[in-house]
């Protein structure tokens, strides 16, 4: 889990300005104990909070104190230049509530585009309840903190829809890839034309466009063969669809590839498609580009700022559009081409300058 935030914690350290300390924030009920993984250590901080995301950061005087003392008796404060958090709560929370000596930045990074968690949990009467308690509380911790980053230009935008948020400086950081896992290998002959997608099954990543494109492209008697990865609350529906259909024999469903076998994956592939409509960028673009195999995505989403002019007519969508997926797969179909990857994105190229920025300046 969180592939992405390892590997630019190990892009940071090895720009040998920083040693890496990472703190895994977890529920007070996981059983989870600190560990070793791979060359950083992996200290667990338990938060006391309300099951389900109810009412999140309910108990955050508590939650101060013991943040506080976690960090003195780790000696975490001994030689702190730069708390790092990811996603708003709890990790900036818990930053926020540090009693910080001056000269210690903070940041806080955002990965989605419902930054300020308003969709999370599992009860719409508590979403709708705590809305106004959760988005104050946050804009104010986001306000404080040094340096908010966003991952993509379209995710600051949606930030800055709410108007008394007012950081005191931002920055884009565009998710990296570290082409030393993924690269281009060489691709094995197959019959038919290969797509593959990896996301969670849920209704916005819209596996479900996706099936029905696939279902057009055979009608057309074009030899195709999907592999899907993923599980979610929207799995068994798109099971069911193949099955009412007869894709049985065309559509793969695969519940998880270790990180380690991605690489093979995306090279098998002669195409990745992910049709999310509500994506503040997508890690997957990013991997399958670096591997030379050309991606679909849909139009308006923070990829579309990293994608060639050229190629935004061939390689982006219209939302939730079977026939306009249908139309971009067909035209990657007859290409058959490498997607040669922008080194720009490289996470060694993308953590230095993100390493540029000001607020290093002074530590």
């Amino acid at each position: 889990m969180g592939s992405y935030v390892y590997d630019q914690a190990k892009a940071i350290s090895a720009s040998n300005r920083f040693d890496v300390q990472i703190i895994k924030v977890v529920s007070l009920f996981s059983k989870e104990r600190s560990y070793v993984f791979k060359e950083f250590n992996v200290q667990i901080f338990k938060v006391i909070d309300f099951p389900f995301f109810i009412f999140p950061g309910f108990f955050n005087v508590l939650n101060t104190f013991r943040i506080n003392r976690f960090f003195k008796k780790n000696k975490f404060f001994l030689n702190l230049s730069v708390i790092h958090a990811h996603v708003c709560y709890p990790a900036a929370y818990l930053t926020n509530a540090l009693v910080l000596k001056k000269g210690i930045k903070t940041i806080a990074q955002h990965h989605g585009l419902d930054a300020f968690q308003l969709q999370n949990g599992r009860f719409d009467l508590f979403k709708k309840l705590q809305r106004s308690f959760l988005l104050s509380r946050s804009i104010r911790v986001l306000n404080n903190i040094d340096l908010n980053v966003s991952v993509s230009r379209k995710l600051q935008s949606e930030l800055h829809l709410f108007e008394d948020y007012m950081p005191k400086y931002e920055f884009v950081l565009y998710n990296g890839v570290d082409t030393t896992k993924f690269y281009k290998t060489i691709q094995q002959d197959h019959e038919n034309y290969k797509i593959g997608c990896i996301a969670n099954f849920w209704v916005i990543k819209d596996h479900i466009s996706l099936l029905k494109a696939i279902k057009l492209l055979l009608a057309d008697g074009i030899k195709i063969e999907l592999k899907l990865v993923g599980y979610g609350k929207t799995l068994e529906l798109c099971k069911q669809y193949v099955l009412d259909n007869n894709l049985q024999d065309n559509v793969e469903f695969i519940l998880d590839v270790t990180h380690d076998q991605l690489n093979s994956f995306y090279n098998e592939i002669d195409l990745f498609v992910l049709p999310s409509y509500y994506e503040a960028l997508g890690c997957v673009y990013l991997e399958a580009w670096a591997t030379g195999t050309p991606f679909i995505a849909i139009k308006d989403q923070g990829i579309m700022e990293l994608l060639p002019e050229l190629e935004k007519e061939s390689l982006l969508a219209e939302k939730q559009s079977p026939d306009s997926l249908k139309e971009k797969i067909l035209g990657e179909y007859h290409k058959k081409r490498v997607f040669h990857f922008d080194k720009q994105y490289d996470i060694k190229n993308t953590i230095s300058d993100f390493l540029k920025n000001q607020l290093f300046n002074d530590v």
